[in-house]
């Protein structure tokens, strides 16, 4: 959050220097159960079965491979326990087996509404929000923040 916290000031500052403004978004995975252990669990058994070699060959194929966003996810991925989380709630372990958006939101309904309006209070007005399988993520999603958190028409 500190690391957003700073790249949202330092990107305002630089289009203020132009006489422009910033709005910023964020693309984040979600995991959300009713206990924030059923959520861990959900988010372990998505990469219960990975390879590590597999994942490399996943990630070292895609066309952003050596994008900015993605070497960042990967030394953030580095910084992370064993688990996989680089803060509160916020685990990097989708990464290792995919390229580009490789962190999620992971906890109960209020660990993730909390964090979602952590991220707002940092300036974040639009998520782009996903999960595996999609379909699952967005139904529970749906039935445990959506109806509690201040958002736009669908």
């Amino acid at each position: 959050m500190e690391v957003v916290r700073e790249t949202i000031a330092d990107l305002r500052s630089r289009a203020a220097r132009h006489s422009r403004m910033l709005r910023f978004g964020y693309r984040v995975h979600v995991i959300v159960r009713e206990t924030e252990a059923a959520a861990r669990m959900a988010a372990d058994r998505l990469l219960s079965k990975l390879d590590d070699a597999a994942g490399a060959a996943i990630r070292a194929k895609s066309l952003d491979s050596q994008s900015v966003g993605v070497r960042r996810q990967a030394e953030l991925r580095e910084k992370a326990g064993n688990e996989g989380y680089i803060e509160d709630n916020l685990w990097v372990g989708i990464g290792r087996a995919r390229s580009g958006c490789g962190a999620a939101i992971v906890g109960d309904p209020d660990q993730v509404l909390a964090k979602l309006r952590a991220y707002r209070t940092e300036g974040i007005e639009a998520f782009i929000l996903s999960g595996y399988p999609h379909a699952a993520e967005a139904d529970l999603f749906s039935r445990h923040v959506l109806s509690r958190l201040d958002h736009g028409p669908l």
